[in-house]
């Protein structure tokens, strides 16, 4: 089973109301990694609110259900630049 271009369209839809895109806000997504098994997938990528900070690190979950994939899980964090990965310890 493919990730479609229509449920592509419709995720990609969902974020654009999540982010209000056309209020100015500039969000851009790179490096996207996708797994797809038969009723499951998940999608790793970096998010850019405003391309002057740091990325988010995204995590996505979905699930097959009745013919439709629904998000069941989301996660995301800041990445830490090479300066701040270098002053942590073991202890955060």
């Amino acid at each position: 089973m493919r990730f479609s271009k229509r449920r592509y369209d419709a995720v990609m839809q969902s974020w654009q109301l999540a982010f209000s895109w056309g209020q100015g806000v500039a969000f851009q997504v790179q490096n996207l990694r996708a797994r797809l098994l038969t009723d499951m997938a998940w999608l790793t990528m970096k998010t850019y609110v405003d391309m002057e900070t740091e990325p988010f690190h995204v995590t996505h979950v979905y699930e097959f259900h009745n013919g439709q994939w629904f998000l069941v899980h989301h996660h995301n964090s800041l990445m830490l630049t090479d300066a701040e990965l270098q002053n942590q310890n073991g202890f955060g």
